[in-house]
């Protein structure tokens, strides 16, 4: 099993590769307002992988199992505008910055964020989640995530604050698979029970 952030064409291609049998992705964005008339739960239907998820990424060897989807806010460190040396000294604080993985991993993000223009997008590419957490401890930094981030360790005794975001932000969650191994039994197993974590964690969706 691998856990890094990579583009997803990069996980497409390890999975060409037989390197894997499957690969969790998230997508995040804006919120995507639902279409009219519109029924049934949150969770994003394969119809609309194009909204969010680049098709050409994938290319037609590649199935994406929609997980669903669940809304973000900004964590970030408390209390780093007010350490005592830059109280002497105002001009001597940092801007308060967004941390994103790179461009090339969350475009639409960081499109989205270009369009606001609100803060400072700053890249990083960690593949750990301790650098991560480190780096946004050494901040002033605002992170999107989802609020449960902060019940799991080492987040949960690093003191971190959430507040929400300027606009609705969300992450959509896929499975990517080999086309037609979808089906397999254990890959079903797998798709339903994260879906059904999606969903747990997100019962307003039901």
């Amino acid at each position: 099993m691998l856990t890094d952030w990579q583009p997803i064409k990069s996980w497409c291609g390890l999975l060409r590769q037989a390197a894997l049998d499957a690969a969790l992705i998230s997508v995040s964005g804006m919120t995507i307002p639902p279409q009219a008339g519109a029924t049934g739960p949150r969770s994003v239907g394969r119809s609309a992988a194009g909204l969010w998820l680049d098709p050409a990424l994938c290319r037609p060897d590649i199935t994406a199992v929609p997980l669903g989807r669940r809304p973000l806010v900004l964590i970030h460190a408390k209390d780093h505008h007010t350490a005592p040396d830059r109280d002497r000294d105002p001009k001597a604080r940092r801007p308060w910055q967004l941390l994103l993985p790179p461009a090339e991993q969350q475009p639409l993000l960081w499109r989205q964020f270009e369009r606001l223009a609100l803060l400072a997008l700053r890249d990083y590419s960690a593949a750990d989640c301790d650098s991560w957490l480190q780096e946004l401890l050494q901040g002033p930094h605002l992170l999107p995530a989802h609020l449960s981030l902060l019940e799991e360790a080492p987040w949960r005794e690093a003191g971190l604050r959430a507040v929400p975001p300027p606009e609705p932000l969300e992450e959509q969650l896929w499975l990517l698979v080999r086309q037609g191994e979808e089906t397999r039994p254990a890959i079903a197993a797998l798709a339903a029970q994260l879906q059904e974590r999606v969903l747990r964690l997100n019962p307003a969706d039901r």
